[in-house]
């Protein structure tokens, strides 16, 4: 995938062959500007790649293929329930989705809130929602998440990871980048590791984000966690 601007063509994303499988999780890790945005943005269909094939055919409808990108706007203020239908066809039949998908992200309780009025983490649950209920039915269906945790506490984070377990144990596929690599390895089945657009690793989560692995995708010393260590995550 290239680039172009008034000086010069870059190369996003090069020679990356990757396939995902049903029911799981793939984390794609790498520092800034490796190409994690530009590999969910081919996924979704949003970008047409310069070089080579997408292949999505198998769900290529928005009611199996839904997208959340790192930096989303709402220009009008709906309340959390609107915003979230926004994802259906505004179809009585759809009730029950974004009821489900309400339930998910844990924002029932606050379905009639304005949006624009909720916190930052409060917000991108509702836009996972959204996707959550865009989705017809998880089996055979794909979320694409980018920084999805991003400006969550850790109780969000931990609701969130449940919403994208029912997802994948009812046959749906999660994609998503995140920079956490400890969160990374916990939630994630599978992982992809980029260094300047290209995929230096790819296969089962606990071999790809590995602190030697990470240490060559970061170009940076990375360490094991253990008994010592201080620091803290959510109950997953």
């Amino acid at each position: 995938m290239r680039f172009s601007t008034r000086t010069e063509c870059a190369a996003a994303l090069t020679g990356v062959d990757a396939a995902f499988a049903k029911g799981r999780t793939t984390a794609i890790v790498g520092a800034n500007a490796s190409g994690k945005s530009t590999m969910l943005r081919l996924a979704a269909g949003v970008l047409v790649p310069s070089e080579g094939v997408v292949d999505s055919t198998r769900v290529e409808r928005a009611s199996k293929r839904a997208f959340v990108p790192q930096r989303a706007s709402l220009a009008a203020d709906f309340s959390v329930r609107e915003t979230i239908a926004l994802g259906t066809a505004l179809k009585t039949a759809s009730a029950a989705r974004v009821d489900a998908a309400l339930e998910a992200v844990g924002l029932a309780a606050r379905c009639a809130v304005r949006f624009h009025s909720l916190s930052g983490g409060e917000q991108q649950r509702v836009r996972v929602g959204r996707a959550l209920a865009q989705i017809e039915c998880a089996q055979g269906s794909v979320l694409l998440l980018d920084e999805p945790f991003s400006s969550l506490d850790p109780a969000e984070v931990a609701r969130l990871v449940i919403a994208l377990r029912g997802f994948t144990s009812e046959g749906g596929s999660v994609i998503l980048s995140l920079h956490d690599a400890g969160l990374a390895r916990e939630v994630a089945s599978d992982a992809i590791a980029l260094r300047g657009g290209r995929a230096i690793a790819m296969g089962s989560a606990d071999e790809v984000l590995s602190p030697t692995m990470l240490r060559e995708v970061y170009a940076h010393e990375m360490l094991e966690a253990n008994s010592d260590a201080r620091w803290l995550r959510p109950h997953l």
